[in-house]
């Protein structure tokens, strides 16, 4: 048992197992948790994430074969999202992969680093001749873990943590930090996710002093069960949600993780045929109004009239948005947002719904600015909306002061006119 580990235990974290880890699911608090994601800072242990390494001059080549996405267009310290296919064009499971100076590193959550470096050991049995030399390939999951910094004012928390350097780094980039921990700006869930990468002997001492710096940003420490919520708004890959109802990625709209124009990657012919034949259904979101939490039920039939066009793949009750929300598999032809004319048959009769674009909820972290906002500097506001009010406020002020200026002259100019 891990440091980090003992120390979830002591301070009565639910664990779990996700990915052949052990990890916090909760810390018995899970709407504050969610809160926190969504308006101060979540702290998790993402130590799930299988992770592996790969070096030398050939391996982004090897990597661009084993992922859809083109790794060439990556350079040092930069990052990019993508997929994992099967021959058959399905979805084995999404990654993260990060260029580190003269190595890659895959990230997922799905598989483990055991795995992930099998994949890439077989690719090159298969087509060493192919490549040029690749140096190192291994799984990286027993030497080092991730924590999850996500929240509209992580930023300003690892800023303290780390330097203000923080504060520049772009979206899909890394930079080495502290004790040479790797910090990645995600962004799974929210504007401002970050995954700090750090030798497993590192993680506790890192987690506690994020914790004790963390007081004044009102941060939570949480576990995995906050993903439920938040990834009903701000849908990703979940082999649990999708399996039982597709994994191609045209119907489940990723197809922007994939470069078609690479010259060859696994799962390329099959899904060129996908593309070729077009496909009969697609998932869109969707929202209900008002809908009771229970209502709406995985795999309930979707309706236009009398004419079944689609199942539910995933759903539940948005607290954000006050709403019971979703995402569907719909025939093609009425896979569009913004329609309210379709039905849901649930358990208690048929409710009315509307389709909707992804992400569905529009994160509080858009109307943040790390240049201009700030949680604990009284001397700047928190986020757009309180500089809207604080300028309307200043606005109005110095609108009082002109006119009670403009009235004291015209008075003084009514007396001098009388004492004339």
């Amino acid at each position: 048992m891990s440091a980090l580990e003992s120390l979830h235990i002591k301070n009565g974290a639910a664990m779990g197992t996700r990915n052949g880890a052990s990890v916090p699911l909760n810390y018995n608090q899970p709407e504050a948790e969610r809160v926190a994601m969504r308006k101060t800072i979540l702290l998790t242990d993402y130590s799930h994430l299988g992770m592996a390494e790969i070096s030398g001059e050939g391996a982004y080549e090897l990597l661009n074969l084993m992922v859809a996405g083109d790794v060439g267009s990556i350079r040092d310290e930069q990052g990019m999202y993508t997929i994992i296919l099967n021959d058959e064009g399905e979805i084995v499971s999404d990654v993260y992969i990060l260029c580190d100076d003269e190595r890659f590193i895959v990230m997922s959550e799905w598989l483990t680093g055991d795995a992930i470096s099998e994949m890439m050991k077989h690719l090159l049995e298969q087509h060493g001749s192919e490549f040029e030399e690749i140096g190192h390939i291994g799984s990286l999951s027993n030497s080092v873990g991730v924590l999850h910094f996500e929240g509209p004012y992580s930023w300003e928390l690892l800023a303290e943590m780390y330097g203000m350097d923080v504060l520049g780094l772009p979206f899909q980039e890394h930079m080495h930090v502290g004790d040479d921990e790797i910090l990645f700006r995600a962004g799974e869930h929210g504007e401002y996710s970050y995954k700090l990468i750090a030798n497993n002997d590192r993680l506790e001492a890192i987690w506690e002093q994020a914790v004790q710096t963390g007081e004044k940003y009102d941060m939570a420490v949480g576990g995995l069960d906050y993903q439920r919520d938040v990834r009903l708004e701000n849908p990703c890959w979940e082999p649990d949600v999708f399996n039982d109802f597709s994994r191609c990625p045209i119907q489940l709209q990723m197809q922007w993780t994939v470069r078609y124009d690479k010259d060859q990657f696994k799962g390329k012919d099959a899904l060129n045929s996908v593309l070729g034949r077009g496909v009969e259904r697609r998932a869109v979101g969707f929202s209900i109004e008002g809908a009771a939490p229970a209502d709406v039920a995985r795999g309930d039939k979707v309706y236009v009239g009398e004419s079944e066009i689609g199942v539910v793949i995933t759903c539940g009750y948005s607290k954000d948005i006050g709403a019971t929300v979703g995402r569907l598999l719909l025939n093609a032809a009425y896979a569009y947002a913004d329609l309210d004319q379709y039905e849901v048959q649930t358990c208690s009769g048929r409710l009315n719904l509307k389709t909707t674009a992804v992400p569905i909820y529009r994160n509080f972290s858009f109307l943040i600015n790390p240049s201009e906002h700030s949680y604990v500097d009284s001397s700047r506001p928190k986020h757009l909306l309180e500089q809207l009010e604080w300028q309307a406020a200043a606005k109005a002020k110095a609108e009082k002061e002109l006119a009670e200026k403009e009235l004291a002259a015209a008075q003084q100019a009514e007396a001098q006119r009388v004492q004339a």
